[in-house]
């Protein structure tokens, strides 16, 4: 599935719609699932270039482009399983399966050439949420947050193996694919640990930020915001200004980056347990 977007003076969605502080983003995610389905484009009035820029960023899950990497009928195999797992009834579990579509289409927007054991871990790399949070959110109760990531890593990690071996995956591909899921919680130099980090911290931003704010409500969603903000890359962090978040996460981000000054110096900020 995927989706156009067009112009149409008539349209009920206007850019001005798009921008309103009170735009019902899970609505609009929804309305883009029927759309694809359908085979419809998306309308709206009044809307730049720039707008155009964050509505299909947004709607990025939804894209069907794949690089050479992704073209193999295992990995076929291991898309169609791995949205089988999922009850899109439960709100909750809808909102993971399309932060876990996104952050794929982020590991390909942020690198074209990007490899099979990314890709695969970027698709597979919170499944362990179907057994923890699939009814709530307990990740912010934990005593000890980096255990409990850490944990969450390692048992996604054992569920991701099964699938990449039921679906035919090359041994060595899904070991990869499985290490980086296991180590993906915690920062490393490793160039695949960091794409698979941006593009995880952009499709929050991107996409569930909204969800997260209505959630956790401000404070918690500020600490959230830092934590994330502190994992990113320097070429991630320049694709902030053109997603599309509430006013409440964009005054959070500009926050941090004053803090941070011109280049977010990283190691010199205090990391905040979101």
């Amino acid at each position: 599935m995927s989706i156009a977007i067009v112009h149409d003076a008539t349209a009920a969605l206007t850019a001005a719609s798009w921008r309103a502080d009170d735009f019902d983003f899970w609505a609009f995610d929804r309305l883009l699932d029927e759309l694809a389905e359908r085979g419809e484009p998306l309308r709206i009035a009044g809307a730049d270039a720039a707008v155009i820029d964050e509505i299909a960023l947004r709607a990025q899950r939804l894209a069907i482009t794949r690089n050479s990497a992704s073209r193999q009928v295992w990995f076929m195999r291991v898309l169609a399983a791995h949205v089988a797992l999922y009850d899109v009834t439960r709100p909750l579990v809808r909102a993971d399966l399309d932060h876990a579509l996104d952050t794929w289409r982020w590991t390909l927007r942020l690198d074209g050439g990007v490899s099979a054991a990314v890709q695969l871990a970027a698709l597979l790399h919170d499944i362990e949420r179907l057994v923890s949070e699939s009814d709530a959110r307990v990740e912010h109760l934990a005593a000890d947050y980096q255990a409990f990531k850490d944990a969450h890593a390692r048992a996604g990690a054992g569920l991701a193996l099964d699938l990449l071996a039921r679906c035919g995956v090359p041994a060595a591909i899904a070991g990869d694919a499985c290490a980086l899921i296991a180590t993906h919680e915690r920062r490393d130099e490793s160039a695949d640990v960091g794409a698979l980090n941006d593009a995880d911290a952009l499709s929050f931003f991107s996409l569930s930020s909204p969800g997260y704010l209505a959630y956790f409500g401000p404070a918690q969603t500020q600490r959230k915001v830092d934590y994330t903000l502190a994992r990113m890359s320097l070429v991630a962090r320049d694709w902030l200004p053109r997603v599309r978040v509430p006013a409440v996460v964009r005054r959070d981000i500009e926050a941090w980056h004053e803090a941070a000054g011109p280049r977010g110096e990283l190691a010199d900020l205090p990391r905040q347990r979101p």
